[in-house]
């Protein structure tokens, strides 16, 4: 949510600029008799906090004053306490005048009042307690509704937020900050198309919205759109060039495009405006993995680590980078920790085991492949990862099995083809070999090593005239013998 907004009452919160409720100009006798009221009214509603609650109690305890003066004072003293930090003595002051018998409206502002205070406490059942009850006195008081609405976001109650804050726009249907704060749940409840409409809404009432720009931008990028995304998030940095997250969403909108380079200056800027945002340290560490530079992706996802140590993401990005550099042991450092905080993080099981089985430790690489097979059975990675790893580990059949299913995801995944090809010819099935081998080539005509491995499935089947001539182009396509030994 973007927005806190006060009732619309007798007093002005924190969340209000207007003034307190003056008095009313005539007084009782008991206070003419006192002769000094008629300025302590003044001082109740427009002082500072100090000299107003003296004001204030000065009204209040004098019993000849009228009842709605002191009713008043009540109420404005409520608020001045309220300015101090004391919320105790101002929720104090709103229970006791709540307790006098006044206008329905009057009770409903006052329950919204009174509800305000209890959120700044965070007692927030009690202040969702009083919007409720406000709105049941005043089904019309649209800032309860924006309120309670704050709340139900908070509790991640985003229906109820989004119903809250529909009810306020029917109230009030001019209101450009209302969508804003409509379109900030929908983003957050993943439901991106009316966030974008409603961001749209915010920025007919107000171009100069830079907020408003930038949720829109969120929105694109959301849903792909990332040449929208920048254009709305560049329009947010120049309506406010400090505005805190901007220029994360526009490097991530850049890097969308493609433009890693803009992307990279991007994040770089917003680190200097918070060289504490670990966030943008770690999107900048996932630009550099992406331009094939790990050492500085290591060292920004190091640094995202150290401002956030609970980020698996910049964690499991870092282990990738150590991949990415041979370093087997880091990465598989790495992963581990993160198996250790969540046993669920298919990729991490994904990546140790291929650390694993670059170490050639093929017993684990397989556990691991299995455990991630568990995790996400649609991942055909896994299944071919694993296929490898038990092809190294001499399980033929098994690696033949998992060569398949990957075959039954694409049939044209010509290195499943080779890899299968291969087990056939270990268990001397030549003329399987020979099919899966030629259907590899088919695909691949460049492949080298599918040609000798035919060419050894050929001699199986004393086949020298076939066998030569894939001899022939493995010594055409690898003259050095650099792939093939």
């Amino acid at each position: 949510m973007t927005r806190a907004v006060a009732a619309i009452t007798l007093l002005a919160l924190t969340f209000s600029s207007s003034p307190p409720e003056a008095h009313a100009a005539s007084h009782t006798g008991a206070a003419n008799h006192n002769g000094d009221h008629e300025g302590d009214g003044i001082r109740c509603a427009s002082e500072k906090p100090g000299p107003a609650i003296a004001a204030c109690t000065s009204i209040i305890e004098d019993e000849g004053e009228s009842e709605d003066n002191r009713a008043i004072a009540l109420r404005n003293r409520a608020f001045h306490y309220q300015q101090l930090g004391d919320l105790d003595k101002a929720i104090a002051d709103y229970t006791i005048a709540l307790g006098r018998r006044e206008q329905t409206g009057l009770q409903a502002k006052t329950r919204m009042n009174r509800g305000l205070v209890y959120g700044m406490k965070g007692d927030d059942n009690k202040a969702l307690a009083d919007y409720t009850e406000a709105i049941r006195l005043d089904p019309k008081l649209e800032s309860a509704y924006i309120n309670r609405a704050i709340l139900y976001g908070k509790r991640g109650e985003d229906d109820r937020a989004i119903a809250d804050l529909t009810q306020a726009l029917a109230l009030n249907p001019e209101d450009g900050e209302i969508y804003r704060s409509r379109g900030s749940i929908y983003e957050h409840h993943g439901d991106h198309q009316h966030a974008a409409q409603d961001f749209s809404k915010a920025i007919e009432f107000n171009p100069e919205d830079a907020v408003a720009w930038r949720g829109r931008g969120f929105a694109h990028r959301a849903m792909g759109e990332n040449d929208e995304a920048a254009a709305d998030i560049a329009e947010a940095i120049r309506l406010d060039p400090n505005l805190e997250g901007a220029h994360l969403d526009l490097g991530l909108s850049r890097q969308g495009t493609g433009d890693g380079a803009q992307a990279l200056a991007e994040f770089d800027k917003a680190i200097t405006l918070d060289p504490r945002n670990a966030q943008a340290i770690k999107a900048r560490g996932d630009a550099y993995l992406a331009q094939g530079a790990p050492d500085r992706a290591i060292e920004d996802f190091t640094q995202a680590l150290r401002l956030d140590p609970k980020m698996l993401s910049a964690l499991m990005n870092r282990g990738v980078a150590y991949l990415k550099k041979s370093d087997w042991n880091a990465a598989i450092a790495d992963f581990t920790s993160i198996i250790a905080v969540d046993p669920k993080q298919y990729g991490a099981y994904l990546n140790r085991g291929q650390a694993l089985a670059a170490m050639r430790d093929h017993a684990h690489a397989i556990a691991d492949f299995t455990q991630a097979i568990a995790l996400n059975p649609a991942s055909i990675d896994a299944y071919r990862h694993r296929a490898f790893s038990r092809a190294e580990a001499l399980y033929t059949k098994e690696a033949i099995e998992d060569y398949s299913h990957v075959l039954e995801a694409n049939p044209k995944d010509f290195e499943a083809l080779r890899g299968r090809g291969f087990g056939h010819l270990h268990l001397h099935e030549d003329g399987a070999a020979i099919a899966d081998l030629s259907a590899a080539i088919a695909l691949n005509p460049n492949d080298v090593r599918a040609y000798r491995y035919r060419a050894l499935a050929y001699e199986g089947k004393n086949d020298t005239r076939h066998a030569d001539l894939d001899d022939a182009m493995v010594k055409q396509l690898d003259p050095h013998g650099d792939i093939v030994r």
